[in-house]
């Protein structure tokens, strides 16, 4: 206390602020390093919006120009995502330098035909070639456009955990493993028909007119607005069993 006492005010100061100073930064290091991992699966996994491509494959022979009703049915399928999920222009790829690119040429016009009658501008359709590594084999038609697609940036089963009843183990202190979680976040994000699903919900459909109208009749007269299911054989699904 008297080496304390002989040293000025100021100084002394100073030094109370330089200790409080390296006790703040180590528990700020403290809490960076223990929130580098986050306990949330979702935070672990998240499910991130970027542009992929969709695409569709349409195979012509050699000695035949044109496509088959199921090519174009499935073409104007296709057409269908395009008009829903598209955020690009659709590609049509045609094979060249190999066996068959005469007969894909020649089946330009009809594809594009079936895609305008799907609902597909003509300005929003491209022609343009591609080469393949094998020249003999036959190659198809490829269709493609840029959509939205979820998809999940880590991988599973990265780095697996110690999860037996050992020291290292997280299993004691009731902490979920790194990649728990993981393989639900990659199905949900595979699985989804829409991924601005993920980030905000519909608007609400209209209501049914005629149930609506049906249940405010029997409401203004005083009668049980329920539905009545009349069953002939008491519930049962079939007689097997009976």
């Amino acid at each position: 206390m008297s080496v304390l006492r002989a040293v000025p005010v100021r100084i002394r100061a100073a030094l109370l602020m330089g200790v409080v100073s390296l006790a703040m930064a180590g528990c700020q290091t403290d809490r960076i390093v223990t929130g580098s991992v986050p306990a949330d699966y979702r935070d672990r996994h998240p499910i991130q919006i970027n542009e992929g491509i969709r695409s569709v494959q349409l195979f012509v022979g050699s000695g035949r120009a044109g496509l088959t009703p199921e090519q174009r049915a499935l073409a104007g399928g296709f057409a269908s995502q395009w008009r829903r999920y598209g955020s690009g222009p659709l590609t049509i790829e045609l094979p060249a330098g190999t066996a068959n690119e005469m007969a894909s040429s020649h089946t330009v016009r009809e594809l594009q035909s079936v895609l305008a009658s799907s609902g597909v501008p003509l300005r929003a359709i491209q022609v343009r070639s591609y080469q393949t590594q094998d020249p003999s084999n036959v190659a198809p038609i490829r269709l493609t456009f840029p959509a939205l697609k979820a998809q999940v940036a880590s991988r599973c089963h990265a780095g697996q955990e110690d999860l037996g009843p050992t020291i290292n183990s997280k299993s004691d202190q009731n902490y979920s493993t790194r990649n728990f979680g993981c393989a639900t976040q990659q199905n949900l994000a595979a699985q989804v028909a829409n991924p601005e699903d993920l980030v905000q919900p519909r608007n609400e459909a209209p209501a049914y007119a005629a149930r609506r109208r049906n249940v405010l009749e029997k409401y203004s007269k005083g009668q049980d607005p329920s539905t009545i299911y009349n069953s002939t054989n008491n519930g049962k699904v079939s007689n097997v069993g009976n």
